[in-house]
């Protein structure tokens, strides 16, 4: 499924070598739940009652911080350049075009699974698990559960769906640069998983929670594409992504001031 150089293929590899499929299939799993429950049972009360009581000035920049976790901005965008990409690519463009469409369909095909598919897990998992958010913190606790709430969004906590997007798409932002600007990217991230906790919307686990599925599962997408070269090539075992090279004849001939002519 994954190249040998890519970073899930290395790590699925070498996970296999050290424990045998098996152990590592059960004991990874178990090993990580136990240790939600213990940060549950120790730190999600503490911390949320300490985040939420910041003053309101800080509290409000969080708020606006939290949007940027939407799925809705990062996938409409997407879906719209895929399907516009793969419409014009059917086109008899000229050279310069057809190249251009086909980075925008890939460019935007990547964003789209990158983002959506983990979001679309973290959706399905807190529906089925049905967690009570911290606005149910005095009433229930922090380890109350209603199993297949499919309407109540207050028993849809863990996780954190805002979480998982804001990590997924640094991981895709991350991968599109190449690397640049790799600390900046993260910390925004990691700033709009705050974020969910200071507005009481999750606690810490959900939040932990959603950052590691939405950078495990950007990087499986990311290194899926990249073991079948769509749009990426691996270079002494990191992912290049290439796919912005598609605008470049179109970019050239924009500079010297001449526009291409669209079809063929």
């Amino acid at each position: 499924m994954f190249a040998d150089e890519t970073y899930s293929g290395r790590t699925l590899k070498r996970l296999a070598e050290l424990y045998g499929r098996r152990r590592v299939y059960f004991w990874w799993p178990v090993s990580a739940l136990l240790g939600l429950i213990f940060l549950a049972l120790t730190l999600d009360a503490p911390v949320t009652e300490a985040l939420i009581a910041w003053p309101d000035h800080e509290r409000a920049f969080f708020e606006f911080l939290t949007d940027f976790g939407k799925s809705d901005w990062i996938l409409a965008p997407a879906l719209a350049g895929l399907i516009i990409g793969l419409a014009t690519a059917r086109l008899p463009l000229a050279y310069s075009w057809r190249w251009a469409a086909r980075a925008l369909g890939g460019i935007s095909a990547f964003i789209f699974v990158g983002v959506g598919l983990p979001g679309l897990v973290s959706a399905i998992l807190k529906r089925v698990i049905g967690r009570a958010r911290p606005l149910h913190l005095e009433e229930y606790g922090t380890l109350h559960f209603e199993p297949f709430s499919l309407v109540d969004w207050t028993m849809q906590s863990f996780p954190s769906g805002h979480s998982t997007t804001a990590l997924a798409f640094t991981v895709v932002l991350i991968t599109l640069l190449n690397g640049r600007l790799r600390r900046t990217l993260i910390a925004v991230g990691v700033g709009i998983g705050l974020s969910r906790i200071v507005g009481e919307h999750h606690f810490l686990t959900d939040v932990l929670a959603g950052m590691f599925w939405g950078t495990v599962g950007g990087l499986l997408v990311r290194d899926w594409f990249a073991s079948r070269g769509l749009g990426m090539r691996i270079e002494n075992r990191r992912v290049r992504f290439r796919l912005f090279s598609g605008f470049g004849p179109l970019w050239r001939a924009l500079r010297r001031g001449h526009v291409p002519k669209l079809l063929r």
